[in-house]
């Protein structure tokens, strides 16, 4: 491994989000295990059920058009019940506007907006910037109806299809 490659990645680490563990990065200690792990190639191992490192259900969800697997099985479950929204569908909280977001899901004749979030992803900084987004798409001269879903919406199965189908305004408890 080069050095300047090795410096990059000792930047990288030294980055602010970790922060907590700068005192434990030391240049001369860490400079060896990167070379160590950019010569040896990748090792395979059988996957296990669950695994988080299976790209599969990553690929399939890629495949049919949406962003996630959560998405995928939102789509499914959609699907089934006669519900077919358009996928990543670029939103402008104004007519005029160019796109703020890309919403999941979309019935752009109905300016119903559908948003996934799944809980790894939605934390922090990252809802609150949804939140801000999806506020501004709300109450843009457009109007969007503006629905977010997480995975225990999926219990609700064909009722909360048939309510998207239909939803027009504030969901039903």
């Amino acid at each position: 491994m080069s050095l300047n490659l090795c410096a990059g990645v000792y930047r990288c680490l030294k980055s602010h989000q970790n922060q907590r563990f700068h005192d434990l990065l030391e240049w001369p200690r860490v400079a060896a295990d990167l070379e160590m792990l950019a010569a040896s190639p990748p090792a395979k191992r059988a996957l296990e059920t669950g695994d988080i490192d299976d790209p599969r259900p990553w690929l399939e969800a890629f495949a049919a058009g949406v962003g996630s697997p959560l998405e995928l099985r939102f789509l499914k479950l959609f699907e089934q019940n006669g519900f077919h929204p358009q996928k990543q569908v670029p939103i402008a909280p104004d007519d005029d506007a160019a796109p703020i977001s890309i919403a999941d899901f979309a019935v752009p004749e109905r300016r119903l907006a559908i948003y996934i979030d799944g809980a790894s992803f939605h934390l922090g900084d990252n809802l609150r910037r949804d939140r801000f987004i999806r506020r501004r798409i709300s109450e843009g001269s457009a109007r969007w109806k503006v629905v977010t879903l997480t995975a225990s919406d999926l219990a609700r199965g064909g009722d909360l299809a048939r309510w998207l189908l239909r939803a027009e305004g504030d969901e039903p408890s």
